[in-house]
């Protein structure tokens, strides 16, 4: 592998930027929200370092935050295919060895170390994830030490006169595995790395955990972070009954997702209170929020379905739409069939779940342009109107997130037909009075 230019400018890679930012930006996520990026400086050594729970997704996160390119650690195992390693170093990602694989590997840790000083020195951002390895939870894991050594080694090397920062850093998923949910990255104010200098030049070990530390708590601030790994669904399912309710108590009527972000937070630490203050109420809840967890799920219903009204003139005016709009379906779903079935059915069976959105992402990054340029290929050598199929063309991507769309409205029409179907039912009458008294123990 060779990277000795790795922060070098590149035509290829800038195009190629380009083109994955505006797919992952306004086609694979239904919105990406970037908070904070004025804690980033362009004339300062920065480093980036956040929480890591979905795989490539959250470098492409924090790469596609601003224009600038930035460089990232990961760990070496993802580089042991020859051509995946390659690819990885074009997208500017750099490998880290670790003991399990293999002491003469680990010697190649001083050249990746120096390069990224040398990173550090020229002011190109540079971020490593401080846990090292994903998470499949919203739990911050215990962190590492290849921030602190990257960082405190480029202050050595320049006798502290220089300034290198610390950003820490904090991504949010509404959802980890499907297209079309909500991204939130919270850039938090930096560390000024030269402030633990000289506690590095005394005791080198006790400065990692002091800054470790330092870093743990700030990126703790800017994330969802569940400590009670045993009612870990019980939080999880919190976020979804209680926001709404959380919210208008505070006096916000439209929950924008900044506002999701924080209210979200206040509700988790808001039932760790109940947890450590009344452990008996938090008996309660916990047994009362897994009976209507295990009710919504039985009739295959999500807790925003029980939230909003759905009256006839509602259901009416949705079956027109979906009676007008089935032909919009059929005339996306045709053309994107197969470039938007092959992923999902690759990652139907992955080990590591964490890994499905990237690997969805990528391949759809690859496999939609080639499929459509197959398509138009043929069609135009076939009919012989090339302009007319080269318009079907550009249209493809349009109609197909129109039918996405027409097949996230009739799943959710469905779920609100469901549950009017079954709302005068002692059982979901059961379900309905269980959130209520879940809302008054929170209140």
């Amino acid at each position: 592998m060779k990277f000795d230019n790795i922060e070098k400018p590149s035509f290829l890679y800038s195009f190629f930027y380009i083109y994955a930012k505006f797919v992952f930006d306004k086609i694979f996520y239904k919105k990406v929200v970037y908070t904070g990026v004025e804690n980033v400086p362009k004339d300062k050594p920065v480093l980036i370092a956040p929480n890591h729970q979905n795989a490539l997704m959250d470098a492409l996160a924090i790469i596609f935050a601003s224009d600038r390119r930035v460089i990232f650690l990961a760990r070496s195992d993802i580089f042991q295919n020859p051509i995946v390693a390659n690819i990885l170093i074009f997208l500017r990602i750099l490998p880290v060895y670790r003991i399990r694989d293999g002491k003469e590997k680990l010697k190649l840790n001083e050249i990746i170390y120096n390069k990224t000083i040398d990173i550090l020195e020229k002011h190109h951002p540079l971020s490593i994830f401080p846990e090292a390895t994903h998470n499949d939870k919203m739990r911050l894991r215990e962190f590492k030490k290849g921030v602190q050594r990257v960082t405190l080694m480029t202050q050595d090397k320049n006798n502290n006169e220089t300034d290198v920062l610390i950003i820490p850093t904090g991504i949010y998923y509404s959802n980890y595995f499907n297209i079309r949910s909500v991204l939130q990255v919270n850039f938090g104010k930096p560390i000024h790395v030269s402030e633990y200098y000289q506690q590095f030049k005394e005791t080198e070990a006790r400065s990692m955990v002091i800054l470790g530390n330092e870093m743990f708590k700030r990126v703790q601030e800017l994330m969802i972070d569940v400590r009670d790994e045993e009612n870990y669904d019980v939080y999880l399912e919190m976020l979804s009954i209680y926001d709404k309710t959380f919210a208008a108590k505070k006096g916000i009527n439209k929950l924008k997702q900044a506002d999701k972000f924080l209210i979200d937070k206040e509700t988790i630490q808001k039932t760790e209170n109940i947890s450590s203050t009344e452990p008996e109420k938090f008996k309660l809840l916990t047994e009362k929020v897994r009976n209507y967890s295990a009710g919504i799920r039985k009739f295959g219903l999500r807790d925003w379905v029980l939230e909003k009204p759905f009256g006839i003139g509602s259901k009416i005016f949705k079956s027109i739409i979906l009676i007008l709009g089935f032909p919009f379906l059929l005339a996306g779903f045709i053309p994107n069939a197969i470039p938007y079935l092959m992923p999902l059915l690759i990652t139907r069976k992955l080990k590591d779940r964490q890994f499905i959105s990237s690997i969805r992402y990528a391949m759809g990054l690859i496999l939609f342009p080639i499929y459509y340029l197959f398509v138009y290929v043929v069609i135009s050598l076939i009919s012989g109107f090339w302009l007319w199929t080269l318009a079907s063309f550009i249209l493809f991507p349009a109609i197909g997130l129109l039918a996405f769309a027409y097949h996230r409205f009739f799943v959710k029409f469905a779920a609100q037909m469901r549950f009017s179907l079954y709302k005068n039912s002692s059982e979901m009458k059961e379900i309905v009075k269980l959130r209520k008294e879940i809302i008054e123990i929170m209140n």
